[in-house]
């Protein structure tokens, strides 16, 4: 959503930042082999009460997670026993209610499908007295959170095959997870992960307060609604930008705001950690980046999965060409390349 990166935002103004392309293999347009919705079945507003009936009948529940914050999940179990299972890690200030179409995909294609709302966001629990500020107090509880779910809500469900999708945020998560536990993904995949902030987001931070109570700059309230689709920074796809702000219309309690500077301080530590220990890492993946990236820095895209080849692992970096962030909720022809290179991969991974 917009406020991962207001801040980003008033320092790409300055900048120009045409070098920070990658050199990745550009992904092919696909024909709709998964039978992923599309733009036209959203507008119809049968199909789209599908979608909406089909999340309402997951089963929710929450964990008490690090530090005694609650910690909120859906999964949606297929009925039969030995299936697939995909586990998606979501970005800064996402919900479960916004992947509603990607979960029903993902159902409709044989996966049970499991989500939590990282701390501090969505319907988990907050860590200050300013609910709407994006605020960590020390991002492994992130990791430590994914892992309790993980293993005692996911790992339950006797799947034969445990797979892992992440975005934005949820990619330094689900990398630094990998880091830590080679063994309990067969596959991952990185929707426009962050691995990096535009610079000098990280180089600079460091000059501000980071007091938890400051919003970093550019930041501010929750005003995602207020930005109209022409202006926004996210998706080329005009219903899927607002299916998203009506999904956190209809529960304000989900909304989140701008970052902190403590939020973005501990991020930029964090890509220390995860650059440091990509040799722990035992998981095939893969990863996109868009060539119209604004909120996180296409450059740690490519210089992470070169120093991972470097290392021998595997994994490979594609190139969604005329795409913006989101990825997973952009137009048809870009979501439909993604998401099926997801699923062959996913597929074709002993």
């Amino acid at each position: 959503m917009k406020h991962k990166t207001t801040f980003i935002g008033a320092i790409v103004s300055l900048l120009i930042i045409t070098s920070c392309g990658v050199n990745f293999e550009a992904l092919k347009k696909e024909e709709n082999k998964y039978n992923l919705s599309t733009t036209e079945q959203l507008t119809d507003s049968i199909y789209a009460s599908r979608i909406e009936d089909f999340y309402n009948g997951g089963t929710e529940g929450s964990f008490e997670g690090k530090d005694s914050v609650k910690i909120y999940y859906k999964t949606f179990r297929q009925k039969q026993s030995g299936d697939m299972a995909i586990v998606i890690s979501a970005g800064r200030t996402e919900a479960a209610i916004k992947y509603k179409e990607l979960i029903f995909d993902l159902y409709n294609n044989g996966y049970s499908v499991y989500i939590h709302d990282h701390r501090g966001q969505g319907l988990s629990g907050r860590m200050i007295e300013n609910t709407d500020m994006g605020y960590i107090d020390d991002f492994q509880y992130y990791i430590d959170d994914m892992k309790f779910f993980y293993d005692n809500i996911v790992k339950k469900g006797d799947h034969d095959k445990i797979y892992l999708l992440a975005h934005s945020m949820g990619g330094a998560i689900g990398m630094t997870y990998l880091e830590q536990n080679s063994g309990d993904f067969v596959a991952a995949a990185f929707s426009s992960p962050m691995l990096g902030l535009v610079p000098p987001g990280c180089s600079t931070v460091k000059l501000f307060h980071l007091d938890k109570n400051d919003y970093a700059m550019g930041e501010s309230k929750y005003h995602d609604d207020k930005v109209a689709f022409k202006d926004n920074k996210l998706t080329g796809s005009e219903i899927r930008y607002k299916r998203m702000n009506s999904a956190f219309a209809k529960v304000p309690d989900a909304k989140l705001g701008g970052a902190s500077y403590h939020w973005v301080y501990k991020s930029c530590k964090q890509f220390d950690y995860i650059n440091s220990n990509i040799n722990n890492i035992q998981t095939p993946f893969i990863l996109f980046s868009a060539e119209n990236e604004q909120i996180v820095d296409p450059k740690a895209h490519q210089q992470f999965v070169d120093k991972a080849k470097k290392l021998g692992k595997n994994c490979k970096g594609y190139l969604v060409k005329n795409a913006q962030h989101e990825l997973l909720i952009e137009k048809d022809e870009q979501r439909i390349e993604v998401i099926s290179k997801i699923l062959d991969f996913y597929k074709n991974i002993n």
